[in-house]
């Protein structure tokens, strides 16, 4: 997805640079991110049971 200029990563220091485009200051931006790093970190291994993913697959997409 095109988030600014020709920024195309999937990331979310992509999405913190793009905060004045959405109304948010940085400040705003980092909080959501941390957040969101929060959840991910707690929740990925509950959502690669229920994905049925495997050892391999699941080290491929940790911190990604």
């Amino acid at each position: 997805m095109l988030i600014v200029d020709v920024d195309r990563m999937s990331c979310i220091m992509s999405a913190v640079g793009a905060a004045t485009w959405f109304q948010l200051s940085r400040e705003r931006a980092l909080e959501i991110a941390r957040f969101q790093i929060e959840v991910i970190t707690t929740r990925f291994d509950d959502v690669c049971d229920a994905a049925g993913l495997n050892e391999v697959d699941r080290h491929l997409l940790w911190r990604r």
